[in-house]
């Protein structure tokens, strides 16, 4: 196993420690509300939602910074313009529905996260962000530096703002927008054409007509 593979697991192992901690506080509170027992409330299962009762597989699992790691061990490939769009990072709950007409992903718990400012590069094959704080560089999805690329100018050189896991090294981050570029006299604002923050837990849908990173963003 690689080291960057192990890095990986240590980074999804604290966020999950970190998540765990969370929902047992917040559990706990709604217990205390609705004056009933934590025991009961673990018992307690959310509503399905319509996809959930047709499907025909539904796994939960993590967002590993590109897929999702399903709790029964298997990889789940999450749609880079999902991904980007909504700014998944690192230790994210996802949900994934096959239905029969399609696959769902389902966001369920969001992990800490924070918005950092840093350098754009590319190292490799990667596209990375070298912030000051941080030890080593951040990549950030293909699909994200690409379509800012092509869209917003972002040149190697230009500050951008991305968002990270709070709760542990980041080896992944989201692209945000352009903060500053390197070749132009005036910044460079990416904030109305960026891919927006994810506020909600929303649901993707993904079927024969959708998927594309230029029709979905």
């Amino acid at each position: 196993m690689s080291a960057k593979k192990v890095q990986s697991i240590l980074s999804l192992i604290e966020i999950m420690e970190s998540n765990l901690k969370t929902a047992r506080i917040l559990l706990s509170q709604l217990a205390d509300d609705k004056g009933i027992s934590t025991t009961s409330a673990t018992r307690a299962t959310a509503p399905k939602s319509f996809d959930e009762e047709q499907a025909l597989e539904v796994v939960e699992g993590y967002f590993d910074g590109q897929q999702m790691i399903g709790d029964n061990g298997q990889v789940y490939i999450v749609p880079a313009n999902y991904a980007s769009k909504t700014q998944l990072v690192v230790g994210d709950r996802l949900k994934w529905i096959l239905t029969a007409e399609r696959e769902i992903y389902k966001p369920i718990l969001l992990a800490a996260r924070e918005r950092v400012v840093g350098t754009f590069t590319v190292e490799g094959e990667d596209f990375v962000v070298l912030v000051d704080k941080l030890a080593k560089p951040v990549k950030i999805l293909k699909a994200s530096a690409t379509y800012a690329i092509k869209n917003l100018g972002l040149q190697i050189g230009d500050e951008v703002s991305i968002t990270i896991p709070k709760e542990a090294t980041p080896t992944w981050g989201a692209f945000g927008s352009v903060v500053k570029s390197s070749g132009k006299e005036k910044p460079a604002s990416a904030s109305n054409n960026a891919p927006e923050e994810l506020d909600t837990l929303e649901e993707f849908k993904l079927d024969s007509n959708e998927g594309s990173l230029n029709d979905y963003f």
